[in-house]
């Protein structure tokens, strides 16, 4: 049984547009090629380096930082998110009209830098939607699954880790939420995967269009519950 939501906290890629896109793609190849080139080895073993390093840290950059000495974040930024990454989405006209109609206070939580968030926030056409957009930046490099990333996010709007429902296509981040006390959404299309034992629990969404059918009844508009 869920407590009562009164604010949403989104991550942006792969939550807010589908994993499908091409630039989950693009980010993923982007970066295992940044991971090659900075460490000084073949794209391949950059991208096993890479998936192996996420394992204890929650970012490519964190882990860049922590084990390889990474100081230069501007670079990784330039190289992993390009002006030209926009064409590999597809806008979706659907997507306003569904979050207008949520009418909720929603914020966005993201690990990728702002100017990144903003390009992609505007091509949806949904950034003033938000009350806020909080960034990798925004949390001093150290994003979620940390703690204060999530604090942050929802405090800055005005509520609680208690009354914001979460939504993230990454488990290990709704993992670290849920364990602060939030309802963790976990945003999965790939139906078929297997769900860790833990994780069964969870609400799970194959896209945020669900939502109304998963938390309608728990969502509270102007302090009255909906029927």
């Amino acid at each position: 049984m869920y407590m009562q939501i009164r604010h949403l906290l989104f991550d942006m890629d792969n939550t807010l547009y589908p994993a499908s896109s091409a630039m989950d793609r693009g980010i993923s190849e982007r970066m295992s090629r940044f991971v090659a080139d900075f460490i000084g080895v073949p794209l391949e073993e950059g991208s096993r380096l890479r998936r192996a390093g996420l394992e204890s840290c929650g970012t490519t950059l964190g882990w860049l930082c922590r084990d390889y000495g990474l100081t230069d974040t501007e670079a990784f930024f330039a190289a992993v998110h390009p002006a030209s990454e926009i064409a590999e989405l597809d806008f979706d006209p659907e997507l306003r009209p569904f979050l207008e109609s949520l009418d909720m206070p929603m914020t966005v939580l993201t690990n990728a830098p702002y100017v990144h968030a903003e390009r992609v926030l505007r091509f949806f056409n949904i950034l003033d939607l938000f009350t806020g957009v909080h960034t990798i930046e925004s949390n001093s490099l150290c994003g979620k699954p940390y703690a204060q990333a999530y604090y942050t996010a929802v405090r800055s709007a005005g509520y609680t880790i208690e009354d914001t429902a979460f939504f993230d296509d990454h488990l290990k981040y709704i993992d670290g939420y849920v364990q602060l006390g939030g309802v963790g959404v976990w945003v999965r299309p790939d139906s078929g995967s297997e769900i860790p034992e833990h994780a069964k629990a969870y609400p799970h969404l194959p896209s945020i269009y669900q939502i109304p059918q998963v938390l309608g009844p728990h969502l509270v508009k102007n302090n009255i519950k909906r029927p």
